[in-house]
């Protein structure tokens, strides 16, 4: 019996799914294409092409006066992603500005997760 659970326990550990991230790339007026990536843990990382790199943690669920429900993901920089859950419409606030732009998505694809290696910088001084 013993050896029939950890013979079960093993084979589901097999065939279970890796943890992976999802990501989709929106493109709005006023900024190159973005890339939107998420974890499953709840951390959002925002990019755009000349090196830019924003972070937000989790995401608000709120409902549109209609009725619809939307999520709302608030990046440190002030930028704010909003979907509408139902039809996957994607709007856009940069920061600074209450203007609500609509932007054109990309399908969600599942990609690996990224293991970030150690870095000892204790070598480089400081500038």
């Amino acid at each position: 019996m013993k050896a029939t659970l950890l013979t079960l326990g093993l084979l589901s550990c097999a065939i279970a799914p890796a943890w992976s991230d999802t990501q989709f790339q929106i493109t709005c007026p006023g900024r190159p294409t973005m890339t939107i990536s998420r974890a499953a843990y709840g951390l959002s990382t925002l990019t755009w092409p000349q090196h830019h790199f924003q972070i937000a943690a989790g995401q608000q669920h709120t409902r549109l006066k209609g009725g619809d429900s939307v999520a709302i993901t608030r990046f440190r920089n002030g930028d704010q992603l909003i979907v509408n859950k139902a039809s996957e419409e994607t709007f856009f606030v940069y920061r600074n500005s209450n203007r609500l732009l609509p932007c054109s998505r990309s399908e969600t694809r599942d990609v690996d997760q990224l293991s970030l290696e150690p870095y000892d910088d204790r070598a480089h001084p400081h500038s």
